[in-house]
């Protein structure tokens, strides 16, 4: 392999602080690889996207060893960069959504010798409001807040499990949304209590979505709508059904769509890929087909 000049971003607290531990392992693979690594650890959230706009240009390899959030600062900073650079990942977040949509291996070893030795994989990139990025969901309503609101204590202590423990508070305060969706010219309106707009086969570690017909390349996203349930067991049931892959039609809306607008009676908060987005009123979603490129296994 050719010797390359390496960008390596980590973030310390990601999941359960796994990733400090992590370092020496992956600059000595580097550093064996012939490689020259320069190395960045995020203190604050955004920083990895400065970091990419102002070093990534003179590097032929990114490498992320982080969460969800991590990754999406990392794309988010690609996405105004005409260099299509390759990003290798270690995922140790808490739920690593993505890494499981892509098949990537839990075995840190093998995990840190894809980033150099495994294979480029295109990925579509959504594009929120024109000025946020999001690599697999953006999302709003029941349980959209819980990644970002658990503390991160409790994640390092329980791992996933805590969006489990956190999030059964959050069953007591379901908000209806009456909502109007347009995705590619067909519109939907009623009261929903969660929407998505996701590239992914997992959502939260929680929601699973059927593998074999979904695509990360195809230029569309997966969007679901929950409509507003009689009661608090009743959603229950929905996010239990969701959990098996056995989704209840009457409860449950699923289409694709390359643009989706949303339109709400209120400021509505939202959630991408685990982290506040902000509210609004109107949200405006696009996908940006292969926009990213990403190592992974066979």
């Amino acid at each position: 392999m050719t010797k390359q000049n390496i960008l390596l971003i980590v973030n310390p607290v990601s999941g359960r602080q796994k990733a400090k531990f992590l370092l020496f392992s992956i600059i000595n693979f580097l550093s064996q690889n012939g490689c020259k690594t320069t190395v960045f650890a995020t203190t604050r959230q955004g920083e990895a996207t400065e970091l990419v706009k102002e070093h990534a240009p003179v590097n032929d390899r990114i490498i992320c060893c982080g969460g969800d959030g991590t990754l999406n600062e990392i794309f988010s900073g690609l996405a105004v960069l005409d260099k299509p650079i390759p990003v290798g990942y270690i995922p140790t977040g808490t739920t690593n959504d993505l890494a499981n949509a892509l098949g990537l291996t839990s075995n840190v070893k093998e995990a840190i010798e894809l980033t150099l030795n495994g294979y480029e994989r295109e990925l579509d990139l959504g594009v929120f409001n024109d000025d946020k990025y999001f690599s697999y969901v953006a999302s709003f309503g029941a349980f959209s807040k819980v990644a970002y609101e658990t503390p991160q204590w409790l994640k390092n202590h329980l791992g996933r499990a805590s969006y489990f423990f956190y999030g059964v508070s959050e069953i007591v305060d379901i908000r209806s949304f009456r909502v109007r969706v347009v995705a590619d010219g067909t519109e939907v309106e009623g009261d929903f209590v969660y929407g998505s707009v996701s590239n992914s086969t997992v959502i939260g570690g929680l929601v699973k979505l059927p593998e074999r017909s979904i695509r990360l390349d195809d230029g569309k996203f997966e969007v679901m709508l929950i409509k507003t349930p009689k009661d608090p067991m009743d959603f229950h049931l929905i996010v239990q059904g969701l959990a098996n892959q056995d989704y209840n039609e009457e409860s449950v809306l699923f289409f694709t769509a390359k643009e989706v607008e949303f339109s709400f009676e209120g400021d509505v908060p939202w959630t991408i890929d685990g982290e506040y987005a902000g509210e609004s009123n109107k949200v405006k979603v696009g996908n940006i087909q292969r926009k990213v490129k990403i190592m992974v296994g066979i």
